[in-house]
């Protein structure tokens, strides 16, 4: 259901995955089918003494094979590509499902929609065909019984994804309410009207009667229920809500349909009546709560949390004649790393830009225009998904947000990815203790001396596109330099001329090259920063940064 149905477009979940549901009554039937044919093949004394197994046997290669190809050929989803992409993929699903938040969903879609619609499914896809043969009424043999069950179900095959059809139009809620209080209303009936003619042997009235059964059940059990529950929960906990309410109710409650009616009926010897109090009154009372609370789905984007504006971060949005003091003096104010520039064109300035046009001899009362990142700007209501590939596209590290074609705000590549979650994670892992943290590092050490001009020691970190630098002197570490602390310096108009040793920091975090990656990582949640110098026998041999933690341990 959820593979499925987070593939398909918004507008048709429930008559694609109607299609879906018709493959449990359809395999129902088919099993009904090969009873028939391997009974008439090979008599019902051998089949009942040993041919069964075939149908076993016979089943499992279909099954067997259909995983292969699925295993083989298929991908994950779009959905839970996303969620792994930006870290939203949780790391206790059922704790999740039965948490105060989503408890109250699960236990309406099992009680209420799926438990409810359990017994009725059953009754029509299995217990009618006990009840006409010989385990109760004997009006037909067991194979007749199997005979008209699987014909009936085949020629209603059609009305699964055409009701999800429906549903797609006039809402879910009205399709399951019909396919439930109507289907249980539906077999006081049906079954009397089987004990009417059954005596008689009218196979033909008892088929139609079969089908109509097998007709209300695709109203049930149409697309309506399975689009239904996609959009019933969110996409975290998705699969495992749906999978967890889709068999408690038709797997327990709608699976104990023989065994609960046979239990009422030796209590009252009457199996119509035992009938209707399991697959009429039960179903009817359970649905009561959806009926009463049950929310309409029909129209939920199942996209809409992964939306861009979900992940929008507010920042300053200023015109592009701003000169560069300015902008840098407002994303200081504000506690910001990028500003977004509107004019002719939508840009991004941010640290970095910083750095480029310093590098580029820029004064800082000129006008930031020369030296902003023209980026797309991503439509709010778009998919994050073309955040990612505006991020790629144009190598930058934060993409503009619009909403009626004004900016609303930045998705920074940092916090789209969760990188502070996925930081804290790493401390979890067991792996983060395998690992030191001269493992992780992915190049050779950029360095500075402190006789360096600070534009010299931004020249440097704009060729190798870096934003933090080691000083060091007599391979000793003396501070460090980032650009973080470029922008505060510029903000007061410091002389970029003026030496390293005069603006650095001289009281840098650092860790010993035996020190594995929970310890870097401690130390750079517990300090707010994003890189560590690696220190062997007090010589610096190499930076470490939040990206090689992650690199490494994921």
């Amino acid at each position: 259901i959820t593979y499925l149905g987070e593939f398909v477009p918004e507008h048709r979940r429930g008559l694609i995955t109607g299609f879906l549901f018709t493959t449990a009554p359809a395999g129902m039937a088919t099993v009904g089918a090969m009873i028939w044919a391997f009974s008439y093949v090979m008599g019902s004394d051998v089949f009942m003494d040993w041919g069964w197994r075939l149908c076993f046997i016979f089943a499992g290669v279909i099954v067997f094979t259909i995983v292969l190809i699925l295993h083989l050929f298929y991908k994950e989803t779009p959905i839970f590509n996303m969620l792994k992409a930006v870290r939203r993929v949780t790391s206790a699903p059922i704790r999740e499902t039965f948490s105060k938040k989503y408890l109250p969903l699960v236990l309406l879609a099992w009680i209420g929609v799926v438990g409810a619609h359990g017994p009725i499914w059953y009754t029509n896809q299995l217990f009618n065909s006990y009840y006409v043969g010989p385990t109760f009424r004997g009006y037909v043999d067991a194979t007749t019984a199997s005979t008209l069950l699987a014909t009936a179900t085949y020629a209603a095959l059609w009305a699964y994804p055409l009701l999800g059809y429906i549903s797609d139009k006039i809402g879910r809620k009205p399709i399951l309410l019909l396919g439930i209080y109507g289907n249980a209303l539906w077999f006081l009936i049906a079954f009397w009207l089987i004990d009417r003619i059954g005596p008689y042997g009218d196979i033909t009235t008892m088929w139609l009667i079969f089908l109509s059964m097998t007709i209300f059940n695709g109203i049930g059990y149409s697309g309506a229920m399975s689009a239904f529950l996609l959009e019933l929960f969110p996409a975290r906990i998705r699969l495992s809500s749906v999978a967890l309410s889709y068999n408690l109710g038709y797997g327990v409650t709608g699976g104990l349909t023989p065994f609960m009616i046979t239990g009422i009926y030796t209590i009252i010897h009457d199996i119509y009546i035992s009938t209707v109090i399991w697959a009429t009154i039960i179903p009817m009372i359970m649905a009561l709560w959806f009926l009463l609370k049950g929310p309409e789905t029909v129209g939920t984007r199942i996209w809409a949390e992964f939306i861009a504006e979900k992940f929008v971060k507010k920042t300053i949005v200023l015109p592009a004649t701003t000169s560069i003091r300015e902008v840098v003096l407002s994303l200081l104010n504000i506690g910001s790393k990028h500003a977004v520039l509107t004019g002719k064109s939508i840009g991004i300035f941010g640290t970095r830009s910083l750095l480029k046009a310093l590098a580029m001899g820029a004064r800082l009362d000129e006008p930031v225009e020369s030296y902003i990142i023209k980026v797309p700007c991503v439509r709010a209501d778009h998919p994050v998904t073309e955040v990612f590939v505006v991020l790629k596209e144009n190598n930058v590290r934060a993409v503009p947000i619009c909403k009626d074609g004004q900016p609303i705000g930045i998705i920074e590549a940092r916090e789209l990815i969760n990188e502070a979650l996925a930081l804290r994670s790493v401390l979890k892992k067991k792996v983060a203790l395998r690992y030191s943290v001269r493992d992780a590092t992915s190049r050779d050490l950029i360095k500075a001396n402190p006789e360096m001009t600070l534009k010299e020691a931004i020249d440097i970190m704009v060729k190798y596109d870096i934003g933090f630098l080691p000083i060091i002197e007599d391979d000793k570490l003396v501070g460090i330099l980032s650009e973080s602390d470029i922008m505060r310096l510029v903000a007061k108009d410091i002389d970029l001329s003026t030496k390293i040793s005069n603006v650095m920091n001289r009281s840098p975090i650092v860790i010993d090259s035996k020190n594995t990656l929970r310890r870097a990582t401690e130390l750079m949640i517990e300090h707010n920063i994003r890189h560590l110098p690696i220190v062997d026998n007090g010589k610096v041999i190499a930076v470490i940064s939040v990206k090689d933690i992650i690199r490494v341990i994921g």
